[in-house]
């Protein structure tokens, strides 16, 4: 996949449900200009969906912030700005749905960190959803690879991108 096809409305297919996640070019773009890079730390974020069933479509992915604790292989982010978000952002019809963040490798997988993380972040929030999303980005040179995957608070389950699913399913 080339870096222009990146940017193209891609789909991922939730286990055991016709529900869709549509990753928007916006959100694709913000994991664009934090990919890791040489020797740069890591980014995160929250990841922001509305809902047009059966689409759930991540349309804002927020960008790390100065006061985030960052280094090249650990993000921690500051949790109490980020509940502010999800409250401001709720208010405007955006719905917290997970989080994102880069790891310094082409092929990204989860750590046992960032597995517990959404374990803890599922199990603490107040929200009625089946799921949480957790995107890790590569450092591909040319294009990064991205990990998606729905966690329940129990198991998770790696979510496989839908190849033309943007004609299929495309509301817009």
């Amino acid at each position: 996949m080339r870096q222009g096809e990146f940017l193209n409305e891609r789909h991922f297919a939730l286990p055991r449900s016709a529900h869709r996640v549509v990753l928007t070019r916006s959100i694709l773009e913000v994991f664009l200009t934090y990919r890791q890079q040489g020797s740069e730390p890591e980014a995160g974020g929250l990841l922001f969906a509305e809902f047009d069933f059966p689409l759930i479509r991540i349309v804002e992915a927020s960008h790390p912030h100065a006061t985030d604790q960052r280094w090249r292989t650990l993000f921690i982010p500051n949790r109490i700005l980020q509940r502010r978000l999800i409250k401001k952002l709720f208010k405007h019809g955006r719905h917290f749905v997970g989080e994102w963040h880069t790891h310094p490798e082409a092929n990204p997988t989860p750590s046992g960190l960032d597995l517990n993380s959404m374990v803890d972040a599922f199990l603490k929030s107040q929200h009625e959803l089946n799921y949480f999303i957790m995107i890790i980005v590569g450092n591909g040179a040319k294009c990064p690879e991205l990990w998606v995957s729905a966690h329940d608070g129990l198991n998770f389950h790696r979510l496989h991108e839908l190849q033309g699913a943007g004609r299929l399913f495309d509301s817009t």
